[in-house]
């Protein structure tokens, strides 16, 4: 006859217990002594077996509603769906998936608050289920309950005293309530409790950037990361708000020795939102060309590029080539890019020609002829340029050898040689209508032409970014005095190119400090200060509200702070300071201002 699990008396269940017991004495010995801990265990199993039978009877009742209850909540059958899960619960009062799975739909239902005595339950028949107690909690934030929510917290500290969990489910309430002081709170409570903030980094992280306490931050998202690296999007979002003033702490922290992988990851990452590619290059140049390494350099890479960062960009995806065997064309073609966009046309010209030689496919070798080209361009050697195009030309479609012609063309367009330029685009059908004929329109002073005809790329070189803001600030249709300036700049005959500049400024006053401000970085980069600085001083002085009015203030401080005029330099930096507060020039203007105090001798 099989007795029914419910109906065994307590008492009964002991005596059991006992005769178990004394039967393993026997089995161990005749001189073995039956312990506590024989009879706890004898005690345990007699009493277990009633429980796994009634598990054993619930289990497919648990499971079928279960599983119901998802198939209605992914038709968006929320009412019926909490049919099943209560359903589910009833079965086993502890399951977490149902609880779980009803928290969900009754969310969409609004009826949170039915959660609430249905998680009591579930939490007094599974009360090691922190998941069931961090839903209540969830719950009483939902509803605006607080101070049941205090309640709930408490009474799970009173049942895990000496676990962390408790602390970082309500902390992490707290904070998406804006409670950020009251977080804080909690988290020195379990700090000083626990006696280590292990396992509550990302919360001490979070709560000390929204506190303003940035370097505590930062070493809080430091050991955050030791475990757990894929934080590091949430540490360079919380951490990329620091003041100007505040960031040398953060970078002093994320690049202490010994160097972390997931550390670095995150202040390259801030440094390119900060402004710095160059500086988060460095950050994770040095790592180990082990997995972990590579997938930084190629992420920062990525970032780079969309930040028009082209050189960091270049050197990230060098680094990345080198650590890949066999060698990757598309990788060096890219590469390439990045460096031709940010005007290294040398760098370009080796990666391509690399890429080129190891190309596995014809088809890859011919999609690389125009990036070559255009690296020829580039350097000043057209010439080179077009004797590739003739060795090649047989070997490719109409298409392709168009696209190669043309990249000839702007190759002697980019030598200034519109003539020869002229004659290969005439060989083109629509070789009229192509960016190289855009170019040929600019140098002879064609505005109109060269506005419709130079193309809006993703990927502007730095001399088409230059032309486009020149045609965009002057309404004009044509002026032979710009043309001649810009031929001068594609010709590299700089000191004409900024006498030009100077020239067609005094003819089209609508982009006159676009065109003054050119001329003065081609004077300074020669370090012609004499010449550079009146330019610079007559920007901010004749239109203060140009968009290169910042850039003129910044310039024109730096130009002061070489030639020793360091409190001059301070008065100008402390007026771009506070005239233009939304320029990113700032934090470089910070840092100028910083050094031309520091050259100011004491007072005696």
């Amino acid at each position: 006859m099989r007795v029914r699990s419910r109906s065994l008396p307590r008492a009964h269940t002991h005596a059991l217990g006992r005769t178990l017991g004394r039967t393993l004495g026997r089995t161990l010995g005749r001189g073995t002594r039956i312990t506590a801990y024989v009879h706890a265990l004898a005690l345990a199993i007699v009493m277990a077996a009633p429980l796994a039978l009634h598990a054993q009877r619930a289990r497919p009742a648990l499971d079928s509603a279960y599983r119901l209850g998802m198939r209605l909540e992914t038709t968006d059958h929320y009412a019926e769906a909490a049919d099943a899960y209560r359903a589910a619960l009833r079965a086993s009062p502890g399951s977490v998936p149902a609880a779980l799975g009803l928290e969900r739909v009754y969310a969409q239902l609004g009826r949170t608050d039915s959660l609430v005595p249905v998680l009591h339950q579930a939490i007094a028949a599974a009360p090691r289920q922190g998941e069931l107690r961090a839903a209540l909690l969830r719950s009483f934030a939902t509803l605006g309950q607080l101070d049941s929510l205090r309640a709930a917290f408490d009474a799970w500290l009173r049942d895990w005293p000496h676990d962390a969990t408790p602390y970082r489910e309500y902390a992490r309430l707290l904070l998406e309530r804006g409670q950020t002081l009251l977080a804080d709170t909690v988290l020195e409570r379990a700090q000083a409790t626990l006696g280590s903030p292990q396992g509550l980094e990302l919360e001490f992280a979070r709560t000390r950037a929204a506190m303003g306490m940035w370097e505590s931050s930062a070493q809080a998202w430091r050991a955050a990361l030791r475990d757990a690296p894929y934080y590091d999007q949430a540490a360079m979002f919380a951490l990329a708000p620091a003041p100007a003033d505040r960031r040398d702490g953060i970078r002093t922290i994320l690049a202490a020795p010994p160097a972390e992988t997931g550390a670095r990851r995150v202040l390259a990452s801030l440094e390119l939102v900060w402004g710095d590619a160059a500086a988060g290059w460095r950050a994770i140049a040095f790592l180990r060309p082990d997995s972990d390494g590579v997938a930084a350099w190629f992420e920062f890479a990525q970032r780079a590029e969309q930040a028009e960062q082209w050189l960091p960009a270049r050197d990230a995806l060098v680094r990345v080539l080198g650590a890949r065997t066999p060698p990757d064309a598309e990788l060096a073609a890219r590469a390439a890019s990045d460096a031709l966009a940010g005007g290294d046309a040398q760098s370009a010209l080796q990666l391509v020609e690399r890429a080129a030689s190891s190309a596995d496919s014809q088809a890859v070798a011919s999609a690389l002829l125009p990036l070559r080209v255009r690296a020829l361009g580039a350097l000043g050697r057209p010439e080179a340029a077009e004797r590739l195009y003739q060795a090649s030309a047989t070997a490719l479609d109409d298409e392709q050898r168009s696209a190669l012609l043309q990249a000839v063309a702007r190759a002697w367009v980019r030598a200034g040689n519109v003539e020869r330029a002229s004659a290969l685009l005439a060989r083109i059908p629509g070789g009229d209508s192509t960016e190289a004929a855009g170019w040929i329109a600019l140098y002879e002073g064609r505005l109109a032409a060269a506005r419709k005809l130079l193309p809006a790329t993703r990927s502007p070189s730095i001399d088409l970014v230059e032309a486009q803001a020149f045609l965009a600030r002057t309404a004009r249709d044509s002026s032979p005095e710009a043309g001649r300036a810009f031929l001068a700049l594609a010709r590299h005959d700089t000191a004409a190119a900024a006498g030009q500049l100077e020239a067609a400024a005094r003819t089209l006053p609508d982009a006159a400090p676009l065109l003054v401000t050119m001329a003065a970085r081609l004077y300074a980069a020669h370090g012609d200060d004499a010449r550079a600085l009146p330019l610079w001083q007559s920007v901010v002085e004749r239109t203060p509200s140009a968009p290169e009015a910042p850039e003129a203030d910044l310039e024109w401080a730096r130009a002061l702070r070489r030639t020793g005029q360091s409190s001059a330099a301070v008065t100008r930096l402390e007026h771009l300071i506070l005239t233009y507060p939304q320029s990113a020039l700032l934090p470089q203007a910070r840092r100028e201002l910083d050094l031309a105090r520091a050259a100011i001798p004491p007072a005696s």
